[in-house]
């Protein structure tokens, strides 16, 4: 590994340890020429899925792009950023698990209302809002109706 200080190519894995939930590992590395201490991240990397488009088009799967939606979505609704990148975690492994060619957008964005729904009902009107493309008060009416009327979420209180 080149050291990001000094640029040397000599260093020594101090510590390794699992994370994100054990498809990654963390080293801590000390540069054996300037001394310097850094970590680095070591993930399986495997084919990156396609996402099939409403349009029929294809793109590679970037969970950056659903990270900024959720951001977009729960915009000062108090929503932290850890449960924000917990869900886009959960939707990263879930299409390397079960659809390792191709999954689609509705499926993907299927997955996240159902965690938005959980966590907090405006944001899933708000990216509801957009996933359906909404264009008027009634289509919103009509998803806000769809709520369950029983159900524990921190906005249905």
């Amino acid at each position: 590994m080149i050291c990001p200080k000094c640029g040397a190519n000599d260093d020594k894995v101090l510590d390794s340890r699992p994370t994100d939930d054990g498809f990654a590992v963390r080293r801590r590395r000390v540069c054996l020429v300037c001394g310097a201490r850094f970590s680095t991240i070591e993930k399986i990397e495997g084919l990156k899925p396609m996402v099939v488009k409403k349009d029929g088009t294809k793109q590679l799967y970037d969970p950056d792009k659903i990270l900024r939606s959720l951001d977009v979505a729960c915009q000062k609704r108090g929503v932290s950023q850890q449960v924000k990148e917990n869900i886009c975690s959960d939707i990263t492994h879930l299409v390397e698990e079960r659809f390792n060619k191709e999954i689609t957008s509705s499926e993907i964005g299927e997955f996240i209302m159902s965690r938005l729904m959980d966590i907090d009902r405006v944001s899933y009107v708000r990216f509801a809002s957009v996933y359906k493309n909404f264009t008027d008060l009634d289509s919103y009416t009509a998803e806000i109706n769809n709520f369950d009327v029983g159900s524990t979420a921190s906005d249905a209180e």
